[in-house]
């Protein structure tokens, strides 16, 4: 790939091999009390936010690693 080029992957939002159903799940639960605290000028619990970092971080190392799978498989 020249510097020109670029690739970029749409995930379908499909629990998979990097990122579980379970975690999917418990990243939207977490998520919409995130936004409700927020609309209410609120934060999270410590522990809840701490798990929604971890799930983020989670979830942003799965992309990095499906992203690595594509590249490093040769088939289409």
């Amino acid at each position: 790939m020249t510097k020109e080029e670029s690739l970029m992957f749409v995930q379908s939002m499909q629990p998979d091999r990097f990122f579980s159903a379970t975690q999917q799940q418990q990243l939207t639960r977490l998520m919409v009390k995130w936004r409700k605290r927020c609309d209410q000028d609120e934060s999270l619990p410590t522990n809840f936010q701490a798990e929604l970092e971890a799930l983020v971080e989670a979830e942003l190392l799965a992309a990095a690693a499906r992203t690595t799978s594509v590249l490093d498989d040769p088939t289409p």
